[in-house]
């Protein structure tokens, strides 16, 4: 059974969205549409593909619906985007639902639409306030423009920017619906009620328009704001607003999983550690040596771990055994001064560098135009004869990879034609760093060691999204890291160990400082502001710290992203760069960050590691 446009495309299980493929045909498709599968691989079959489908939906016995035969015909291009029918409803099932509940609460609930909220906005005058809120910063990078609307009227905007960019947007809307009131529902729901024959009804919404509206000067009728300072208190209070975001610290879940004893009627117990996200990628990676391209220098950094990958073997002994000389630690043994007394030879000359193998990560890719879109992608295919052929192949179709890649069952890429051997699959490399998921074991299920004694790893897997980075300061009062993945965190509890290492190297003088996870929040400093300086528990200061509060978006070794809390996008546009985000490339420009815990309700509620 295979899905027309895959799930994780569009979530989407109903029958008009499936049909009947062969197994190997649904692993070749993978997670394209019907049609890109189509578009890609049988290129030459498109057109008798489309009049199949369009034939099977008028042949007028039903054999297809519209619905399936419409996705039969949708490239991915084409999807829909942002809120899709089912998403409809279940927004408005999860509205009466929740008015359901609290009428469980109060006696009196009401609920109101967005054409009333937004009527209400612009009569209040609540329209501009978040664009005037985020003006001058804008200003001052110069990104706003001057637009020239009805009567000739000038107006200076923020270039591609919306309200919903600012996260504050979803408070305007809340003030709006907190100072609704039942009369301005019934009032609005019942305009035509002037024009209606009933005139008690006339004579109720006649009441209700002159307790609640007032003609402007304009001759036009419009609500009556709440106070009359109501534009300037909403921008006060919108302006201090902190967002709150749930951070991911969570590492494991207890569960306690239940086993039916045989034979009895009680249950045996066991408490579960489950881990709380994706340990690892779902791609598997073999391992294997190849060739670096340039020589490595002998310096400090050489470790005796680079230098068993030394191809040379009578330079890899000669290496190994100046290592030995000096317990194997490279910063002695290949430190410049030690070179000038005791010089690493080879062949009665000295060794300044040499040829390494170097491990990587491999992964098998079958050859189609969604998997190599252009060279960058085929100068990973590891085989280097295979790879000219590729690249060959490719420029002969001018560089088009769905023309070069496609219906290869008719059009094979030859490896040796004479024997009948084309390239359908090749070797890649893959990430740059894994974890063992396994280690080799024989025929019976023993563990294989290598000359060592030691276990040999296989089936490799990328550990994914990262669980912190810790920071601390060396005995040099330099700041250093330690980036710990979500697979350690889960191993360090699973062996009662603290997820944080808040003493990790202190023999060497390092000193902890804080941790950076995903979500969490840090205030930096900027032009006339130095957290350092100020009350951040005091809320009157909250409109000061807001334009420098930021929360971790991403981490990874020596590049930390952190994105502004008002920010609703996770764009890398350069010329918001240290406005909408942040991203840091060492450790010490963290020197000074204030880190801060914010509750659900926006209040700082502790300073510093927690």
């Amino acid at each position: 059974m295979e899905h027309i446009i895959p799930k994780a495309l569009l979530f989407d299980d109903s029958f008009s969205n499936k049909t009947l493929a062969y197994r190997n045909v649904n692993l070749k498709k993978a997670n394209r549409t019907a049609f890109d599968f189509m578009s890609s691989d049988y290129q030459s079959d498109l057109e008798n593909y489309k009049e199949r489908v369009n034939s099977l939906y008028n042949n007028g016995k039903g054999a297809i619906s519209k619905a399936k035969r419409n996705k039969l015909l949708l490239a991915q291009s084409k999807l829909p985007e942002g809120f899709i029918d089912r998403d409809l409803r279940n927004s408005q099932y999860i509205a009466k639902k929740a008015k359901q509940l609290l009428f469980e609460v109060f006696s009196a609930v009401l609920s109101t639409s967005g054409s009333i909220t937004g009527k209400l906005r612009e009569d209040w005058d609540l329209i501009n306030v978040m664009k005037e809120l985020n003006m001058p910063k804008y200003k001052a990078l110069g990104l706003t423009e001057i637009e020239v609307r009805k009567n000739n009227k000038k107006v200076e905007v923020i270039k591609d920017w919306s309200k919903r960019n600012d996260h504050r947007h979803h408070a305007m809307d809340a003030l709006t619906v907190a100072f609704t009131t039942h009369n301005h529902i019934q009032y609005l729901n019942n305009l035509n009620a002037r024009n209606d024959e009933r005139l008690e009804m006339h004579k109720v919404i006649s009441n209700i328009q002159n307790k609640i509206t007032h003609k402007n000067e304009d001759g036009k009728r419009r609500f009556i704001k709440p106070m009359p300072s109501f534009r300037k208190e909403a921008k006060v209070h919108i302006e201090q607003i902190l967002v709150s975001f749930k951070n991911k610290n969570k590492v494991v879940t207890n569960n306690i999983n239940k086993s039916k004893l045989k034979g009895k009627d009680n249950y045996h117990k066991k408490l579960q550690l489950t881990p709380r996200g994706q340990l690892h990628k779902e791609t598997v990676y073999g391992k294997n040596k190849r060739q670096q391209e340039k020589p490595t220098k002998i310096s400090k950094r050489f470790t005796i771990d680079q230098a068993q990958f030394i191809i040379n073997v009578p330079q890899r002994k000669s290496v190994l055994s100046h290592l030995k000389k000096y317990d194997n630690k490279n910063e002695i043994a290949f430190d410049t001064k030690t070179l000038k007394k005791d010089p690493l030879l080879y062949n009665n000359e000295p060794l300044k560098e040499v040829l390494c193998f170097e491990e990587i990560y491999t992964i098998r890719k079958d050859i189609n135009s969604d998997n190599f879109k252009d060279e960058k992608a085929l100068n990973k295919v590891v085989d280097l004869k295979t790879r000219q052929i590729l690249l060959d192949r490719l420029r002969e179709h001018n560089n088009k990879p769905k023309e070069a890649f496609s219906d290869l069952e008719k059009k094979p890429i030859w490896l040796n034609e004479s024997k009948g051997i084309s390239i359908k699959r090749v070797t890649i490399t893959g990430v740059s760093n894994a974890e063992p998921l396994h280690y080799k074991k024989d025929h019976l299920g023993q563990d294989i060691f290598n000359a060592s004694g030691s276990n040999i790893p296989a089936d490799f897997v990328s550990t994914g999204n990262n669980h912190h980075v810790a920071i601390y300061k060396d005995k040099d009062d330099k700041l250093q890291e330690k980036v710990v993945s979500f697979y350690e965190a889960v191993i360090r509890v699973n062996q009662d160990l603290p997820v944080i290492d808040k003493s990790y190297n202190l023999d060497l003088g390092w000193q902890f400082l804080f941790t950076m996870k995903q979500n969490e929040m840090f205030v930096f400093s900027s032009d006339g502001f130095n957290p350092n300086e100020v009350d951040l528990m005091d809320e009157n200061n909250f409109s000061l710290i807001s334009p420098n509060l930021y929360r971790v978006q991403k981490i990874a070794t020596k590049n930390y992203m952190f994105r502004h809390h008002l920010e609703t996008t996770v764009e890398e546009n350069k010329t918001l760069k240290d406005l909408a985000y942040i991203n840091v490339r060492s450790t010490e420009p963290l020197r000074g960050v204030v880190k801060l815990r914010i509750n659900h309700i926006g209040e700082i509620v502790q300073i510093g590691e927690y």
